[in-house]
C-alpha cells in the first residue's frame, strides 16, 4: 500500500524549491501587513499553505483545480489573519431591515478595502516577477517564517513566565470590583467573568418603604437616548458643548452593558439589581428588581414619554412584560413630526416632546412623578421628514443636546423640583476599529457602551441645601467604573436624605454632593446578544458566545 501511495506520489506530483512570482508575492505581502501590526498570522496555516504551493500535479486538468483550491485557500487564510469583523447581516436586518444590510456591506467595503493596498500587492508582485530569476525568493520567505517563528517562541516563553506568578490587578479602588486574579488567557478571563456574576448577583439596592417625614416633593425624570457613546461625541465634535456643564454631577466611565436599544433599557428599569446576563434578564419578571416599580410603590405617579410609537421589535411591551413600564405612553399625536425611521415610522420632535413634559407635569402635575423618556432620533439610517436621504449624524446630535439644554432650563424655571437624569441607551459606532466597521454593534467594546451619564437638581430648592443660588455652578466629575446599580442607588438617597428638603433639619444630608459619596461601583463588562467584551489586566478580550475568549484588536 505505501508503495503504490510513493509510486503515486513520484509520478503524478512534482516538488520545486522555487515557488512562483505569485506566490512570493503573496506571503511577502502577508508578512509586511503582520511586522506592521496590520494583520495577523496564524503560523501553523501559512507554513501549510507555503508546503503545500511546493507541490504540483503533472497531471494538467487536476493541476488547475489544485492550483484553484490552493487560490481559495490563500484568500480565506487572508481573511482569517486579519482583523476583519464577523459580518452578521441577521443582526442588522432584525435592527434596520434590508437597507441596513446593504449599509452593513458598502461600509465593511469601504471601511476596509484600502485599494491603495491592492496597488502595493501588484507594485510588490512587478518586483518580485523581475528579481526572482537571480534573487530566490523562496529564501526570503523561508527567512520570514523563522522570524514570525523565533517571535512566537519569545512571546510563548513571557506568557509561560507570567503563568507562573499569581498576577493581581484590582481596576478600581472599590471594593464592589473583584480583583483581576489570574492569567491574561482565555481560562482565566472566563474565572473573572463567573466571579464577577456570582458577585453580581447578591447585590440588589433597596427602596425605603415610605416616604421621609416632612419630605419634599420632587420629580424624577430619566433620559433614555439611544446611539449616544462618549466616543460617538469626540468624534462629531461636541464634548465642549454646553448641555455637559449644567450638569451638577456627571460620571466618567460609566457602562451601558449592552449595545442594543431593548436590553439596554431594560437593565436601566431594573437598575435595582446587579448586572445579570442577557439571557437571564429575559427569563422573567423580577419586580424587586425594578426602579420605576418600586417608586411607585412610594406614591410616585409613573409618565412614559416617547417620541416613537416603541412598537418596532416589541420595544415597549417588552419593557412592559420585564421591567414594569407602563404601555401607556404621552399622545403623540400632537407632536411634530421630525424624523422618518428606516422602516419608515415617525419620530416625533424631541423639543416638542420636552415641551409637552413641561406643560403637562413640571408647570401642572400634582403629585410626585417619575417620567422615562426614550429618544430615537440619533438612530441610524432617520431621514428627515419628507426626505430619502438620512441625515448624518453630527448635525442630529447638535440639535439633540441644544434641545436637552433648553428642556432642563425650562424645568428649572418651572420652578418644579426635579432629580434629572440622562442615560443613553449605547453607542453609534459612528466610528470602526480594526476589527468591526462603523456603526456595527455586535461587539458591545467600551466605545459603544462608555456612554455620558449626567445628573442635576432642579428647582426651587436646587440649592436650599448646603449652598445660596449664588453659588457659582460647576460639574462635578464622579470618577471609578459605574453602571445601572448606582442610577438606582442616586434616586433611593435623593428620596432617603430627602435632599430639595426647604430646612436643613429636615434634610440627612448636608450638600446633595453626599448622596454621590461612594455610590456602588460595577467592573467594566459588556454582554450583547452574541458576545462578551472587557478589560483584563491591561488588555482588551472579547468573547462570542459558545466559543473562547480572544484579544480584541483595536
Amino acid at each position: 500500500m505505501f508503495k503504490a501511495l510513493k509510486e503515486i506520489i513520484k509520478t503524478k506530483l512534482s516538488f520545486s524549491l522555487r515557488i512562483s512570482s505569485l506566490v512570493g508575492t503573496y506571503f511577502l505581502f502577508k508578512f509586511g501587513l503582520y511586522f506592521m501590526n496590520l494583520s495577523g498570522f496564524d503560523f501553523a496555516l501559512n507554513l501549510v499553505l507555503f508546503l503545500l504551493c511546493l507541490f504540483s500535479i503533472r497531471v494538467k486538468p487536476l493541476n488547475k483545480v489544485y492550483k484553484t483550491i490552493l487560490i481559495i485557500f490563500g484568500l480565506v487564510l487572508i481573511y482569517h489573519d486579519s482583523y476583519l469583523p464577523m459580518l452578521s447581516p441577521q443582526v442588522v436586518y432584525d435592527e434596520k431591515g434590508i437597507a441596513g444590510v446593504f449599509e452593513l456591506l458598502s461600509t465593511f467595503v469601504s471601511d476596509y478595502f484600502d485599494f491603495s493596498y491592492l496597488g502595493i500587492f501588484v507594485l510588490l508582485f512587478i518586483a518580485v516577477f523581475f528579481i526572482n530569476d537571480f534573487l530566490k525568493v523562496t529564501t526570503i520567505v523561508v527567512i520570514c517564517f523563522i522570524t514570525v517563528a523565533c517571535l512566537n517562541i519569545s512571546a510563548l516563553s513571557v506568557a509561560k513566565e507570567s503563568k507562573s506568578q499569581s498576577v493581581e490587578n484590582v481596576v478600581a479602588d472599590s471594593a464592589d470590583i473583584p480583583p483581576q486574579i489570574g492569567t491574561a488567557d482565555s481560562q482565566g478571563v472566563e474565572n473573572y467573568l463567573q466571579t464577577f456574576l456570582e458577585l453580581e448577583r447578591q447585590r440588589i439596592v433597596t427602596m425605603p418603604s415610605t416616604l421621609p417625614e416632612n419630605f419634599t416633593p420632587f420629580d424624577i425624570v430619566i433620559v433614555n437616548i439611544c446611539s449616544m457613546a462618549t466616543d460617538d461625541i469626540e468624534a462629531s465634535n461636541l464634548l465642549k458643548h454646553p448641555l455637559f456643564r449644567t450638569f451638577d454631577f456627571s460620571f466618567d466611565t460609566f457602562n451601558s452593558v449592552s449595545s442594543y436599544s431593548t436590553p439596554s433599557s431594560l437593565r436601566l428599569l431594573r437598575s435595582n439589581c446587579g448586572q445579570m446576563t442577557e439571557a437571564q434578564m429575559y427569563k422573567e419578571r423580577r419586580s424587586e428588581c425594578e426602579l420605576i416599580t418600586s417608586v411607585e410603590q412610594l406614591g410616585y405617579q409613573s409618565e412614559v414619554y416617547f417620541d416613537h410609537n416603541g412598537k418596532y421589535g416589541d420595544y415597549l411591551k417588552t419593557l412592559h412584560d420585564l421591567g414594569g413600564l407602563n404601555e401607556n405612553i404621552h399622545d403623540l399625536s400632537k407632536l411634530a413630526v421630525k424624523y422618518n425611521a428606516f422602516d419608515g415610522s415617525a419620530i416625533r420632535s424631541d423639543s416638542d416632546l420636552f415641551k409637552a413634559y413641561v406643560n403637562n407635569i413640571a408647570r401642572n402635575g400634582n403629585v410626585n412623578n417619575i417620567t422615562f423618556m426614550n429618544l430615537l432620533s440619533l438612530h441610524d439610517g432617520n431621514r428627515l421628514a419628507g426626505e430619502k436621504k438620512s441625515q448624518s449624524y453630527a448635525p442630529r446630535l447638535k440639535l439633540l443636546l441644544d434641545n436637552l439644554e433648553d428642556f432642563i432650563k425650562d424645568i428649572r424655571d418651572s420652578n418644579r423640583n426635579t432629580l434629572f437624569i440622562m442615560v443613553p441607551e449605547h453607542g453609534a459606532a459612528i466610528r470602526g476599529d480594526k476589527m468591526q466597521i462603523a456603526k456595527l454593534r455586535e461587539i458591545p467594546t467600551d466605545k459603544i457602551t462608555r456612554i455620558p451619564v449626567g445628573v442635576s437638581f432642579l428647582g426651587a430648592q436646587r440649592n436650599a441645601v448646603g449652598g445660596g443660588t449664588a453659588k457659582a455652578h460647576k460639574t462635578q466629575r464622579i470618577k471609578g467604573f459605574y453602571s445601572y446599580l448606582a442610577i438606582s442607588e442616586i434616586v433611593k438617597r435623593s428620596i432617603e436624605d430627602n435632599v430639595f428638603a426647604k430646612n436643613e433639619e429636615d434634610s440627612k444630608t448636608d450638600k446633595i454632593a453626599d448622596v454621590f459619596y461612594d455610590l456602588p461601583q460595577t467592573a467594566f463588562i459588556a454582554e450583547s446578544t452574541n458576545a462578551y467584551y472587557m478589560n483584563f489586566q491591561h488588555q482588551d478580550f472579547y468573547k462570542l458566545k459558545g466559543e473562547h475568549w480572544e484579544k480584541y484588536i483595536k
